[in-house]
């Protein structure tokens, strides 16, 4: 893809702050009501059955598609450091979790329908990432892992341990296997390259070769598909943005949105700067905005070790077309409960606020993963029931046009195999990777 100028980059960002800064006089800035919200194992909404794959058609995204299905999952760094992240703007759906209590996040990126040259920078793996990972039977890149450091096993924070009890051919002689492919281990450290590209540094700066990831298919994944449509929501409150604050100290860990009318989509910014893909200076927006309240904890204490129900129902803050509503997710194998394993293969279902599977709009999704008290913000038209008020935010600084990258050089094969990551303390656990 041609690198667009920066400052067509920038024209369009002054286009997309300038429309959320005009906020009109009836507008309200408010948090939405998560009071008594809770995660439930118990399923109390009917369970649609699986939609049917479409020939011709992304199941991901519900544009136009002919390929093999070979979903390609990867952990992408989220610290800002890491920032511009590679190849992102071809990723069908990305979700972003915490992974430390202070607010510190990490996402994961599914590839299928558009394989980047690279992607990254990739960091080490979490239960609740592989957990993910299950939904869409696909390879799994990450850098480094989780461990429980004792000789019990532990299915709750210990990736190997969790990964062996859903799999058993997961590891072989000691190594992660595909579609385990990861990359401090001897298996797979020639996919991997540290970049030295001026803006990321170590431990922010490890990417991985997708055309290699690609190549290690042997047959297509089991296929999910959400269910379409063209036109998107007609209903619900007006919201023109969409903030997240997971973490707002430095480092911060802030998420926002912000409904462009022109293109039907919103646009994506970290910190309060656009957020753009590396690899040719392209912004990110998004047709689906899905906030996923659940229950999120800290296994023992441990304010590095996350525990997220990925599985049952919960509460889903839906966004289309600038519109607002609020649904349900449900994940579960049967109509009654659901269980922490067997439900690992079942998808994600999306319910609107009359209990049907919600229609995507045709396009790229972001799911934002968050503890069900986590605040998030929005500017509406309207005062949402049970909403609270909240001070106007000041204005989004617009993006300076150096900001725009030049293009990532391809590596060169045969490099030096990337040293596994050492971080400190205040970062998260830095054991095999961080």
């Amino acid at each position: 893809m041609r690198l667009m100028s920066k400052w067509a980059i920038v024209a369009a960002l002054v286009l997309a702050l300038s429309a959320s800064c005009a906020v009109a006089e009836n507008s309200y800035y408010q948090e939405l009501p998560s009071e008594g919200l809770e995660h439930s194992m118990k399923i109390t909404v009917d369970v649609p059955e699986e939609n049917p794959a479409i020939e011709g058609i992304n199941p991901l995204t519900g544009e136009t598609w002919f390929d093999y299905y070979y979903p390609i999952l990867v952990n992408i760094d989220s610290h800002p450091d890491a920032l511009p992240h590679w190849g992102v703007a071809s990723a069908d759906v990305i979700y972003e979790m915490p992974v430390q209590q202070d607010g510190s996040t990490r996402s994961v990126a599914v590839f299928m329908g558009e394989i980047p040259s690279h992607a990254g920078p990739v960091r080490s793996g979490r239960v609740p990432h592989a957990s993910i990972r299950e939904m869409y039977d696909g390879a799994w890149v990450f850098y480094g892992w989780q461990n429980w450091y004792t000789q019990d096993k532990n299915l709750v924070v210990d990736v190997i341990d969790w990964a062996m009890h859903m799999h058993s051919d997961a590891r072989v002689k000691g190594r992660w296997v595909f579609p385990f492919v990861e990359g401090t281990g001897a298996n797979y450290a020639n996919m991997f390259n540290r970049v030295k590209d001026g803006s990321h540094v170590s431990p922010h700066n490890v990417q991985v070769d997708m055309q290699a990831v690609r190549s290690m298919f042997t047959e297509e994944s089991t296929k999910h598909p959400f269910k379409f449509t063209q036109t998107g929501l007609e209903r619900g409150v007006n919201v023109s943005d969409i903030t997240i604050e997971y973490k707002t100290t430095k480092p911060a860990y802030v998420s926002k949105y912000v409904y462009n009318p022109t293109t039907g989509l919103y646009d994506r910014y970290r910190n309060g700067e656009a957020y753009y893909d590396a690899l040719n200076g392209m912004p990110t927006a998004y047709a689906n905005v899905i906030v996923v309240r659940t229950d999120v904890s800290w296994y023992n204490g441990a304010s590095q070790r996350p525990v997220i129900d990925l599985v049952g129902q919960g509460t889903a803050e839906i966004f289309q077309n600038g519109k607002y509503i609020r649904g349900t997710w449900v994940r579960t194998h049967d109509a009654n409960k659901a269980d922490d394993f067997a439900s690992q293969a079942s998808r994600m279902v999306f319910l609107d606020e009359n209990g049907q599977e919600l229609e995507m709009k045709v396009g790229k999704t972001f799911i934002q993963v968050v503890d069900d008290s986590q605040a998030v913000l929005v500017t509406a038209d309207e005062q949402i029931e049970g909403a609270t008020a909240q001070a106007t935010p000041q204005p989004t600084a617009t993006p300076k046009p150096t900001r725009t990258p030049k293009p990532t050089r391809t590596p060169k094969a045969g490099r030096a195999t990337p040293a596994p990551v050492v971080e400190g303390a205040e970062d998260e656990d830095a054991s095999f990777g961080g």
